[in-house]
């Protein structure tokens, strides 16, 4: 039966630009057949929520039209900080940040973009985190800074020295002691924080620990350890966690990371150590400082 009266049905022409090269070429799965478009990785997405810019299911679904030609010209696909939520949240374990990925490779390859634009991206993203600590900072002292009137002076200044600083280490009191059971589960949850040697693996798969002054989990995690609530709750590092996990994928003796640093900024909120609107303000400025970002990505595209 014919849908239009008086015309033919129209067609529709899908572009097969996915050519078997490309399969070839790069191994990672990104099993983009499994996805459902549910949105679960949209709403995981951290500039996406900030800034509504990168729709990880978008480039999903292009791909399993095989629009490939699209996908390699839009900027979303360098949007991306590679924080692995929308990967560690998919219900169909779809693998949105393989799929980015391989794209930025193969448009390198064909020369669609400057090859140093990998390296120029890891310097904007260092960037981003530094005006993320910054912002969080100026946030904790009560100030409410004009990101773009700070957003130089924010990106070029590292905290330098701040893990560096001698801390003296408290005496074992009971609320010392009450700190850390604390911070022993979160809600039901046992996050096995005891149960950490220090070996790195979280620093190593954490994908914003890339100046540890400005983010490090297990600096967080050994000053959790040694009762250090004071230098904790006042840290503006544990608000820049993404809660993507990586670190609980990661961590051998199943320490759940993540899990530690939002029990912290649960302990900061509700005793006060951070004001009754902080979590609605720093949502506010995290998002006019991905938007800087997203300027900042736009500079180093064609």
């Amino acid at each position: 039966m014919c849908l239009f009266q008086g015309e033919e049905m129209p067609s529709i022409y899908l572009k097969k630009s996915a050519l078997p090269s490309y399969v070839a070429r790069y191994s990672e799965p990104e099993h983009t057949p499994s996805c459902y478009t549910c949105g679960t990785c949209n709403s995981a997405c951290p500039v996406n929520a900030a800034t509504s810019r990168l729709r990880p299911m978008e480039l999903v679904y292009k791909a399993k039209l095989g629009l490939l030609d699209e996908l390699l010209s839009m900027p979303d696909i360098w949007y991306c900080i590679g924080c692995n939520r929308c990967v560690n949240f998919c219900p169909m374990m779809v693998n949105p940040l393989s799929l980015i990925q391989n794209l930025r490779a193969e448009a390198i390859l064909r020369k669609l973009v400057h090859p140093e634009l990998p390296e120029q991206h890891k310097e904007v993203l260092k960037r981003l985190l530094r005006a993320l600590w910054h912002a969080a900072e100026a946030l904790l002292k009560g100030e409410t800074p004009e990101v773009a009137e700070y957003w130089d002076q924010w990106t070029r200044t590292i905290p330098s020295g701040k893990s560096n600083t001698l801390i003296r280490l408290p005496s074992d009191t009971p609320q010392t002691k009450a700190f850390r059971q604390m911070l022993q589960g979160y809600g039901v949850t046992a996050t096995s924080l005891s149960s950490c040697f220090t070996c790195r693996e979280c620093s190593n798969a954490c994908p914003i620990c890339l100046e540890p002054s400005v983010f490090d989990p297990l600096v967080i995690f050994r000053l959790a350890s040694f009762g250090l609530k004071d230098v904790l709750v006042l840290s503006p590092s544990i608000w820049l966690c993404l809660d993507c996990r990586s670190c609980m994928s990661a961590c051998s003796q199943g320490v759940k990371g993540a899990l530690i640093i939002r029990q912290i900024q649960q302990i900061a909120y509700e005793e006060g150590f951070v004001a009754k609107d902080f979590p609605v303000r720093w949502e506010q400025l995290k998002s006019e400082v991905y938007a800087q970002y997203i300027h900042e990505i736009d500079n180093l595209l064609p």
